[in-house]
């Protein structure tokens, strides 16, 4: 059985000549990709698709150990099938020790936070690296849920992405409200 491995990429602060490296899921640059690059690196990493296609706005797969801890991987695209956001989903039960866990995950390949917010012991928590080219990489967790998610997004196309969502939603809403409004 082939080993799966989890490939978070990022560009390396450090001494001078230091080699640098975008950041990347399963081999696949971020700050540029298309749906078709990150669509066939899940196909050839082996996760199983739940929900995928230009259809959708969020591709979703089942994880199958390539991130221990994480059930699900969501990756979000534009209209135009460019990568917004790729968020790994952590579930939880009452671990309000698991964000820790994974902000220290990321910590260990990325070095501190850029900023941080809220308490590990209890309520809302967020940690971001910012990255060169804009990206960032984001640990969430809500409450009073404690489920965490590990986000690699390309904030400038996840902000295009959600507003695209709403222009459709309110769309279908107008389309919604003059078919109705020929019913009476």
């Amino acid at each position: 059985m082939r080993k799966l491995i989890f490939v978070l990429s990022c560009w390396w602060a450090g001494a001078a000549g230091a080699a640098t490296a975008p950041l990347s899921l399963f081999g696949v640059p971020l700050e540029h990709a298309t749906r078709a690059q990150v669509e066939g690196a899940m196909d050839k990493a082996g996760l199983t698709p739940v929900q995928v296609g230009k259809k959708f706005w969020y591709d979703i797969y089942r994880v199958h150990g390539q991130l221990p801890g994480a059930s699900q991987l969501m990756v979000g695209y534009t209209k135009n099938n460019r990568f917004a956001v790729a968020r790994y989903v952590f579930p939880s039960f009452m671990d309000t020790g698991q964000v820790t866990k994974i902000i220290d995950m990321v910590k260990d390949k990325y070095g501190p936070p850029s900023s941080q917010t809220g308490m590990t012991g209890l309520g809302m928590v967020t940690a971001t690296w910012r990255e060169p080219g804009g990206m960032e990489i984001r640990v969430v967790r809500g409450w009073p849920a404690t489920t965490t998610t590990l986000s690699l997004l390309n904030p400038s196309m996840d902000a295009r992405m959600k507003a695209q969502i709403a222009a459709e939603k309110a769309h279908k809403l107008d389309d919604q409200a003059r078919a109705d409004s020929n019913a009476f």
